[in-house]
């Protein structure tokens, strides 16, 4: 995934908007469940921080996404 696509989903994933936050995390979650998926390594900390912050998001459904996130992730390092 391009890095300006990357930076863009980052910026979304800490807005104000829930439903940003919300659509973006989505976003990020369907590129992991993609075959080919490589994080760059510049973003890969970043973004690991992120959705760590979302799991105490006020909008359940954002928390709800970022468990799915991190179990995907968990999946494809076993």
């Amino acid at each position: 995934m391009a890095n300006l696509n990357m930076a863009s989903i980052l910026e979304k994933m800490t807005g104000k908007d829930k439903d940003y936050r919300y659509m973006a995390t989505s976003d990020l979650l369907n590129e992991l469940n993609k075959e080919g998926f490589k994080l760059d390594a510049e973003f890969e900390g970043k973004l690991s921080n992120v959705v760590l912050q979302q799991l105490d998001d006020a909008a359940g459904d954002v928390s709800g996404l970022a468990v799915k996130w991190f179990d995907c992730l968990l999946v494809r390092l076993l």
